[in-house]
């Protein structure tokens, strides 16, 4: 997957001849926004299926750019331009890239298994644990606090 979306990118970045950067830009951008619509809308959808989340992606920029080069730009006698719809399914194909990543759920995301950076607490509900109601010379920090009442016990 990720071969053929670099020889798509590298064969789109080859052939900018003809096309005006920002042209070019305003493409890319259009296909991102619709792309990000399109994928996060077949996430939900689908309960988090990856292909279903790159299918909604990268067909919603495909058929946003066909549709402008067919309804928009063909009655108004301008010539078809395979690159802007090209541009337009790079655009989505980064909004896939994007919501993959932001939308995966891995393990560190939910915070789940070993290792994971989060407290883990058994409470021992058999002994009491005395904490102190108010100390004077403290330093006001919880942590520290609990953390001392359970060793002095």
């Amino acid at each position: 997957m990720k071969l053929i979306i670099l020889v798509f990118a590298i064969t789109i970045i080859t052939k900018i001849n003809a096309q005006d950067p920002s042209d070019a830009a305003k493409h890319i951008g259009a296909g991102i926004v619709i792309g990000v619509a399109g994928g996060y809308a077949a996430h939900k959808i689908t309960n988090g299926q990856r292909g279903w989340k790159w299918a909604g992606a990268v067909g919603s920029s495909l058929a946003a750019g066909l549709a402008k080069e067919t309804l928009y730009d063909k009655p108004k006698g301008y010539e078809w331009e395979t690159k802007d719809v090209l541009y337009t399914t790079l655009g989505g194909i980064l909004s896939g890239m994007a919501l993959d990543i932001l939308t995966s759920n891995t393990r560190r995301r939910n915070g789940g298994g070993k290792n994971c950076g989060c407290l883990v607490i058994n409470l021992d509900t058999e002994n009491k644990l005395d904490l102190p109601l108010f100390v004077d010379n403290g330093t006001g920090d919880i942590n520290s606090e609990l953390q001392a009442a359970y060793l002095l016990r």
